[in-house]
């Protein structure tokens, strides 16, 4: 390992431990819903979060797969989610490395790329918070390492069948992955054939061609996915989980309706990249402007002088053209499905959905620029002014992940964690503590109710309910919580509800459909995310069934 490798990953993951201390102790609710279907999957052997009824209510079962595994091994629930997170975000350093070393870029340029990735203020926060993303986001570079790799084209099936794995793996990390990784292939394999014919000509080409890395990757993403998705449907009756249509209003091609969407997606990517786009605009901008006076130029005031060769050192082989050409495929192409599939689903969009792209766009991106910079019309000065527009956007975005991070991040993760330990946890202590086994409790925000009160829950926003979630599709969500209809969903009627709401407790003292809400107890949970900040009031309540001879849908 060179020297300037060395230093690069020792700053790497000083940065990434760094966070990774200041950060101890966050968790978010939904990492709670994973450990109960861990929990569910060591003690009963079944994949479910209400003990007894199966339901796809998770996002990622592999992820669930190896919260059991640490737990098996004796981790604690959340000991095993920190570690299992702290082990990908590693992964993803480790992975985005590799590719970034095989790059033609200088010493200097390397070690702002990694110092970008690892830096990302939604991949440190989401590492160190027990979800599945940092996974996520190691899965899609490791996928595109076929790029960087030198072997010759003989040894292309294993190497797809292991790229085929890789992406079934993915799958089962993010649902919709299920569709948008593929979507990959095609650019691999045109560079591949490209590369090959670079390298060994016809011979090259013939060895290239494209049907047995398609069959090897095929194979490969079968092997993994088609299991899962056997069972899924067998055990859930679907293959797809309860999360994609819970988090969905519904589909539409309308522009004003996916407008929005789109557009708060993209923000959650400019938060952390946005001063790069805007230093590409400029370097862009400047390149096409020197463009149209090339002519009035030398081609030794051009040439570049050997002092100067380490700014941005040009592409070489194959890679010069066709390299960038698929990387930057590549991303565009995951980037529109993930954004646009989330934008015409109308999920609304929070930033762990959209991270696992920030790593590709920087190596898209880098790619770029290194093409426009190494070309053999741009002249010195041009290189000079393009590196200082470089470096002062790769420190205005390092500075602008750093505020982020100590002045939104690093606050709601300290305060959202007591929040939860004092409100969700304690009450769900206390209906374990007080209540019968077979107890039902309604909740809103189910993952430290579920666990820790080790009571079945009715999911008012239906993750882990289905007739909660066609219900609250036929009425809306908001409609069919405040109407009381989920009283009436179906099923065992529930004892208690602990809820959640602005302002005073919404049901205290208030007769709803022949039930009386019982106040028992309250608390306050300072903030859900950083885009809800305000205070919250967290309730626990009895269900009291009275007969009032009328049901009523508004409350009494």
């Amino acid at each position: 390992m060179s020297g300037h490798r060395l230093l690069r990953l020792i700053c790497a993951l000083t940065v990434f431990g760094l966070a990774g201390y200041l950060l101890r102790g966050y968790i978010t609710d939904d990492t709670f819903i994973h450990l109960r279907y861990a929990e569910n999957l060591l003690d009963r052997g079944e994949f479910s979060f209400n003990p007894g009824s199966k339901t796809y209510g998770a996002t990622s079962p592999l992820w669930i797969f190896g919260l059991a595994l640490l737990m098996k091994i004796g981790l604690a629930p959340v000991a095993a989610a920190w570690t299992i997170g702290a082990l990908s975000g590693l992964l993803l350093v480790l992975a985005a490395d590799a590719i970034v070393e095989r790059l033609s870029f200088a010493p200097r340029w390397k070690f702002l790329l990694l110092l970008l990735v690892v830096s990302d203020v939604w991949f440190i926060r989401w590492t160190f918070s027990g979800m599945e993303t940092p996974l996520a986001t190691a899965l899609l570079v490791l996928l595109l390492r076929p790029l960087v790799l030198a072997r010759p084209a003989g040894r292309l099936w294993p190497r797809y069948l292991a790229w085929g794995v890789g992406a079934g793996l993915a799958a089962l990390v993010r649902p919709e992955f299920l569709v948008m990784v593929p979507l990959a292939l095609p650019f691999l394999l045109w560079f591949e054939y490209f590369r090959a014919a670079s390298m060994e000509g016809n011979v090259g080409r013939y060895k290239a061609r494209p049907h047995a890395p398609i069959m090897a990757a095929v194979s490969g993403w079968i092997l993994v996915v088609v299991p899962w998705l056997v069972f899924a449907w067998i055990s859930f009756g679907r293959i797809f989980p309860e999360t994609a249509a819970a988090k969905s209003v519904g589909f539409s091609l309308n522009p004003a309706d996916w407008f929005p969407y789109l557009y708060r997606g993209v923000a959650m990517l400019a938060i952390p990249q946005g001063v790069l786009w805007v230093g590409m605009l400029l370097l862009i901008l400047l390149i096409l402007r020197r463009h149209q006076y090339i002519e009035q130029f030398q081609a030794e005031e051009m040439a570049l002088p050997p002092e100067e060769a380490d700014i941005l050192a040009a592409g070489v082989g194959p890679w010069s053209v066709w390299g960038p050409v698929a990387v930057v495929g590549i991303a565009m192409t995951w980037s529109a499905v993930l954004l646009g599939g989330l934008a015409l689903r109308q999920v609304w969009i929070i930033s762990r959905y959209v991270s696992p792209l920030a790593p590709v766009l920087l190596l898209a991106m880098s790619v770029v620029v290194e093409w426009l910079m190494q070309g053999a019309a741009v002249t010195v000065a041009i290189r000079r002014t393009g590196r200082v527009i470089l470096l002062v956007c790769v420190l205005g975005a390092l500075l602008v992940n750093g505020w982020m991070f100590t002045t939104k991040v690093l606050p709601h993760a300290r305060t959202f964690p007591a929040g939860v330990e004092e409100c969700y946890l304690e009450l769900a202590l206390w209906l374990r503590d007080n209540t019968p086994d077979d107890t039902v409790v309604a909740a809103i925000d189910i993952g430290a109710v579920g666990l820790g009160s080790d009571r079945e829950v009715l999911d008012l926003m239906g993750l882990v309910s289905p007739e909660i979630l066609t219900l609250g599709h036929e009425l809306g969500f908001e409609a069919m919580v405040t109407s009381g209809a989920w009283l009436e969903a179906g099923g065992r009627r529930p004892g208690y509800l602990v809820d959640r709401s602005e302002g005073a407790p919404r049901w205290a003292g208030r007769t709803v459909r022949g039930v009386r809400f019982e106040l028992l107890d309250t608390c306050v949970i300072e903030g859900l995310g950083l885009n809800e900040p305000q205070p919250w009031t967290v309730a626990l309540y009895r269900l009291v069934p009275v007969d009032t001879g009328v049901k009523s849908s508004s409350g009494g």
